[in-house]
């Protein structure tokens, strides 16, 4: 209960901000939000019940502080341009921006909270079935997925694509088995923690191998989603981590993720990656967090944005929502007549700058697609959505194997959540739980015995 009220102050406090923020940008209001941000941060988890706190949140909230405060209040007093910032946007929004950005987060902490009465509080050891015999049908779906992957051209597309020769949304038969091979990645990770000892290592390992594989294209996405994954799942099934190991993994995976980085900026190969570390320039150490960081500037777009046009509400992610179906996209493209960036979420920075078809983007930033399409009560109820779906499924975790996926999934998205769409990716969902219901389905009547037989043949 005093958490409850705790953030239902927050929000409160987040509503005046937004009434009262300065027209122009105002250093002392941005720190102020920020420190609130912060407090708030420290009192949720000094008062939650839940004893583990590694988990979705933990993760979303550094990003969050990233891809939202650090700009306003570190870099635009002294380095106004840095990196994508020198491209003109502007900056009167900025304080209220920053106001926008912590309403939006004090009403997700308030759909963190907002729950109903609970018996316990923490899930207990999960009881469904999904044990050896399901799990290898998915390893093998996982091996067949990323043969075809490899097979049809995916690898060296992803490649080019990184290597400044491609364009992302190129799109071939290897984009359905890299879709499908994420997918299955996932939910590998996701269950591999659930067998017995003598056998999740090698499925591990396995994960490891494929993660390096995609990593070596310059693509974070998967690497970053299977770690996420594995490190919250090996603290939940294994050993809980302290906080200055979880601190040492996070400075860590950021440091790697800004290397590659630095590599795929620099358009260099792994043989000269001397060279990068020897030209490496960190004025601070919050650098290493600077592809967060850009996203700061989205946000200032997206709300300049919905001061001068109509809200869009669900028109600016219709392909996002009906992402599931294959081919849907061109469709409603071919339907509306309007270019792919204007009815899919995440592409409205982009298109703003650089038009259609760009073959870079500039990314997006979660509280700003929310509110250019819902405005602030839209913002305010989408936020406490996702904040219920995640506490939700983590308490209800432990008799469902479909909503123990459903947090591992937002838990993998947890850092890319805030520079993302604000609609988690449906497919990836809806994929997930309709796999996982084929592999139940498929190997109900085998036992573990005739499957490893079939796996071998």
């Amino acid at each position: 209960m005093t958490l409850i009220i705790i953030n239902i102050l927050f929000a409160l406090t987040s509503i005046a901000l937004c009434c009262f923020a300065p027209e122009t940008y105002n250093y002392g209001f941005c720190l102020t939000v920020f420190i609130i941000y912060v407090a708030q941060n420290i009192l949720y988890f000094s008062f939650d019940k839940k004893r583990n706190w590694l988990g979705f949140e933990f993760f979303f909230a550094i990003a969050f502080t990233f891809t939202n405060f650090v700009y306003p209040v570190l870099y635009f007093p002294t380095r106004p341009d840095y990196w994508f910032f020198n491209i003109p946007f502007n900056i009167n929004v900025i304080s209220r921006s920053t106001a926008i950005a912590y309403f939006a987060y004090a009403f997700y902490m308030l759909g963190l909270t907002r729950l109903l009465k609970v018996k316990r509080e923490e899930p207990s050891v999960p009881n469904f079935s999904f044990g050896m015999n399901q799990f290898l049908i998915l390893f093998a779906f996982t091996v067949v997925t990323f043969i075809c992957y490899l097979a049809t051209g995916g690898w060296q597309n992803l490649q080019n694509v990184y290597a400044g020769g491609g364009n992302l949304r190129d799109v071939g038969l290897y984009s359905y088995f890299n879709n499908l091979f994420t997918i299955a990645c996932y939910l590998m990770a996701i269950f591999v923690f659930r067998l017995k000892k003598q056998h999740l290592w090698f499925y591990v390992v396995f994960l490891a191998v494929c993660m390096f594989i995609i990593l070596s294209t310059g693509s974070r996405s998967l690497a970053l989603g299977l770690m996420l994954i594995i490190i919250v799942g090996f603290n939940n099934n294994v050993r809980r981590f302290g906080f200055v190991e979880v601190l040492g993994l996070t400075l860590l995976g950021a440091f790697c993720l800004f290397l590659i980085m630095s590599v795929r900026r620099s358009q260099v190969s792994n043989e000269t990656l001397i060279a990068v570390l020897q030209n490496l320039h960190l004025e601070n150490v919050t650098d290493i967090f600077g592809d967060l960081i850009v996203n700061n500037r989205n946000l200032y777009v997206l709300v300049d944005y919905a001061d001068a046009h109509n809200l869009t509400f669900f028109h600016g992610m219709l392909i996002d929502i009906f992402s599931p179906i294959p081919g849907m996209a061109s469709w409603l493209v071919n339907f509306f007549h309007e270019p792919i960036e204007l009815l899919h979420g995440g592409d409205l920075p982009t298109y703003l700058y650089l038009g259609t078809g760009s073959d870079w983007g500039l990314g997006t930033n979660m509280v700003g697609e929310a509110f250019r399409s819902f405005g602030y009560v839209g913002t305010a109820i989408a936020m406490a959505l996702i904040g219920q779906i995640v506490k939700s499924s983590y308490y209800y975790s432990y008799n469902n194997v479909y909503v123990y996926a459903i947090y591992y999934l937002f838990v993998s998205h947890a850092v890319f959540y805030p520079r993302a769409p604000l609609l988690f990716d449906p497919r990836t969902i809806i994929w997930s739980l309709l796999l996982i219901w084929v592999v139940k389905f498929v190997t109900r009547p085998l036992r573990t015995d005739q499957l490893e037989k079939i796996i071998r043949k």
